[in-house]
């Protein structure tokens, strides 16, 4: 009778812990759903938000792919730049421990070329979780590696092979976790709206070629990973 009543209580532990887990799997979630994830930990903190923005909740749901993340603060902030999004860590962040740096993210809110298209506030819902995504990819990998990690990681925006090389390590990361569908979205919304028919400003496509052309996967190689990857077979997708 004992023993089978340690076992009822044991199965009725397992299953509430399941019941009140958020599900995080979703192939296009809805804002009403992302609504739902608050970062209790106060680990990212937006300095110029709207008070309808849905970019903590966004961030708050995120991070649930990033259980191992070790970092002591993330500073987001929107700001008129010539690129769409920059994330770096503090200057300070060079003597520090992993664990222990500091890392912004600037989200522009316009960069007066084409570009304007694919920010942040012109993407769709699931879009915009991969662009935040891909910065929550970078910041794991200086967050675990160590000073020559660190440093390396400057030297590879000095070129366009470098920098290519760590946009397809936050993509491959970025599907690693389960964050395919939404890649699939941004790749796709990112390759048709700057089109080289798109464009009106010479010298705005000549900057788009220098940092931006060829960075993100194409959706064919995307889609076969997202077949391939165990992670999308052992979850369910809502």
């Amino acid at each position: 009778m004992q023993k089978a009543l340690f076992l009822f209580l044991i199965f009725h532990f397992i299953f509430s812990i399941k019941s009140k887990a958020q599900h995080i799997y979703y192939k296009n979630p809805e804002p009403t759903i992302i609504q739902q994830f608050n970062d209790s930990s106060k680990r990212v903190t937006i300095l110029n938000a709207d008070s309808a923005d849905l970019l903590p909740h966004q961030f708050a749901y995120l991070l649930k792919f990033y259980p191992t993340l070790q970092f002591k603060t993330i500073n987001v902030q929107y700001k008129t730049a010539d690129y769409v999004v920059k994330t770096k860590p503090t200057f300070a962040s060079i003597f520090k421990a992993p664990n222990q740096r500091d890392y912004k993210i600037n989200l522009s809110i316009g960069t007066h070329s084409t570009l304007d298209s694919v920010l942040i506030k012109n993407l769709t819902f699931n879009s915009q979780l991969a662009l935040i995504t891909h910065q929550l990819s970078l910041i794991e990998d200086l967050s675990t590696g160590g000073f020559f990690n660190f440093v390396g990681w400057y030297v590879k925006h000095l070129s366009h092979r470098g920098l290519k090389r760590l946009y397809r390590d936050a993509e491959e990361k970025t599907l690693e976790v389960g964050l395919g569908y939404q890649l699939v979205a941004y790749n796709k919304e990112f390759h048709e709206r700057l089109l080289i028919d798109n464009w009106q400003n010479t010298k705005g496509y000549s900057d788009y070629l220098k940092h931006y052309k060829g960075l993100p996967m194409k959706n064919e190689f995307v889609i076969n990973l997202i077949n391939d990857l165990p992670v999308y077979m052992a979850h369910q997708y809502k």
